[in-house]
């Protein structure tokens, strides 16, 4: 078994059941069941390896960099700026976000999320370099199946009204297994078998629960 962490950020709840609904969708209307295999979270790592003796070290840092995100004179907001289809990596669609409201500030979480992984001897983790929802992960179609894909996405996510902005909720440190994916996480191996679990959760809104 091949085991991997990664740190996203989620969402508010509400906003969180209507991504889960679009990805449900389009996931089983094309039978591509990668991203369905995933939490409904905008990663903002890769996946890295992280042994036990770091964990504490990278709980520490999270909960530093959460409150001070808790902290900002200026609450950011994440606003879904369209869809973005890729038809590298076997075909992927995600919904992207943008930051407004007080710009900048998830990037710098960002920033201070791969300082405190490369403080934690975890050196060489991509941080994300967009905001992205994955609604479909490693597809495989055919091009033109693809497209109509992408398409039938637009229309679903139109169709389902999702509000225009939305609050980051929590930064969450997953733990995922895959046998299938082996030593290397990088082109969706883990797609047939991934199974995660919540390491912890770290409050982004008001005052974190003791």
């Amino acid at each position: 078994m091949s085991v991997r962490y990664g740190i996203s950020l989620t969402l508010e709840p509400a906003y969180t059941a209507g991504l889960h609904r679009a990805r449900q969708v389009i996931c089983s209307q094309y039978g591509c069941w990668a991203a369905e295999m995933h939490a409904v979270h905008l990663p903002l790592t890769g996946y890295f390896p992280g042994p036990e003796e770091t964990l504490s070290l990278i709980d520490t840092g999270l909960q530093r960099v959460a409150g001070e995100f808790r902290e900002m004179s200026r609450r950011p907001l994440l606003e879904s700026g369209g869809l973005v289809s890729e038809s590298g990596d076997r075909g992927s669609i995600y919904l992207e976000f943008e930051e407004v409201g007080n710009p900048g500030a998830v990037k710098q979480l960002i920033s201070e999320l791969a300082a405190v992984l490369r403080q934690s001897n975890i050196p060489g983790v991509e941080a994300a370099e967009a905001l992205r929802f994955p609604l479909l992960q490693y597809a495989a179609l055919p091009p033109r199946v693809f497209e109509s894909a992408a398409r039938f996405a637009e229309s679903v996510v139109k169709g389902l009204e999702l509000a225009a902005q939305a609050d980051p909720a929590e930064l969450v440190l997953f733990c995922y297994e895959s046998s299938a994916a082996g030593e290397d996480w990088s082109n969706g191996g883990w797609a047939t078998d991934l199974s995660w679990q919540i390491v912890n959760a770290y409050c982004l809104t008001g005052a974190e629960s003791k």
